[in-house]
């Protein structure tokens, strides 16, 4: 399985529900009629190739602690080791120490006291939504929300954006286009603009 299979598919169902806060509110921005353009420069580097362990956590970094940190998941505190960390995304692959206090995480790896991390996300969500406006740092897009209607929001584009997913169609920025029903991988803190870091079509 493939770590973006594996973001697609699995753990960002996990990770909507504690990052509601994505689809509850509406943004928006200066917009215009262009897409968005390419930056060689800040392309994604490389994941290892994703192999993942049995067992997962998510929750908020609490605290740091020498070679890892304190999440709490829904109530109760989890001391998560990084002495085993194969990867960590933070919009983009990033040392271990990129983690802060305050992240929304998460973490795949072996359970235990602590647990052991494999793989961390970050501040990492899935939406789906129209296009309404579209320019070249971002986008408006009426935004799904899984209770039920839809909401505005100002979508960035991120530094590190890529289109598509493996075994999909294959997507370019050019194909960016307002009507055009959308799902992305997006990067976020609570209170501040989202970031697209992966787009395709349905």
């Amino acid at each position: 399985m493939s770590r973006v299979k594996l973001v697609l598919v699995s753990s960002l169902a996990a990770l909507v529900v504690s990052l509601g806060w994505l689809t509850s509110s509406s943004g928006t921005g200066a917009v215009g009629a262009a897409g968005p353009t390419a930056s060689p420069s800040a392309s994604p580097t490389s994941s290892p190739e994703f192999r993942p362990g049995a067992s997962s956590v998510s929750g908020r970094v609490v605290r740091l602690i020498p070679g890892g940190a304190v999440v709490d998941s829904a109530g109760r505190q989890v001391e998560v080791s990084f002495s085993g960390i194969v990867d960590v995304w933070r919009e983009t692959s990033v040392p271990a120490a990129a983690i802060e206090v305050g992240d929304d995480l998460f973490v795949n790896g072996t359970d235990g006291s602590p647990f052991v991390a494999r793989y961390i996300s970050a501040n990492i969500g899935r939406i789906d939504g129209v296009i309404r406006e579209l320019d070249a740092s971002g986008m408006l897009v009426d935004v799904h929300l899984r209770s039920g209607g839809t909401t505005l929001r100002r979508i960035d584009f991120s530094a590190y954006l890529e289109f598509g997913y493996p075994g999909g169609p294959k997507v370019t920025p050019t194909d960016l286009a307002v009507g055009r029903e959308i799902g992305m991988v997006i990067y976020g803190h609570a209170g501040e603009l989202l970031r697209a870091t992966r787009i395709w079509f349905w």
